[in-house]
């Protein structure tokens, strides 16, 4: 297993988080485009969560760059947590399709009754 350094971009590679984040977007597009009205408020939105968000970082930055030694020590946590969770759970490296693949054929083989 390939160990990237940054907990966050770890989770984010993983298929299951990966294909999850991808649908998401897809229905969230798909209601964008199919009704006008939510569109623009979903549009809206988005530029307000991007302009605070840009603001936070300027603001957070000097204290980020001061905690660094804190937070690598966390990374590190999150990353060793992060490797049990992938051990313990290998569905972690399945798609979601995948997984409602697997799920279905599991509950057709389970004995009703």
């Amino acid at each position: 297993m390939e160990s990237l350094a940054n907990a966050v971009q770890r989770l984010a590679s993983l298929p299951l988080f990966d294909s999850a984040l991808k649908s998401v977007v897809s229905v969230y597009t798909d209601v964008k485009g199919r009704y006008p009205l939510l569109g623009v408020v979903g549009g809206v939105a988005e530029i307000g969560v991007r302009n605070v968000s840009q603001a936070a970082i300027l603001r957070a930055t000097p204290l980020l760059l001061s905690l660094e030694p804190q937070i690598e020590v966390v990374n590190n946590y999150a990353c060793m947590g992060l490797d049990q969770l992938e051990k313990n759970f290998p569905v972690l490296h399945q798609s979601t399709e995948e997984v409602g693949v697997s799920s279905l054929c599991f509950c057709s083989a389970w004995p009703s009754g």
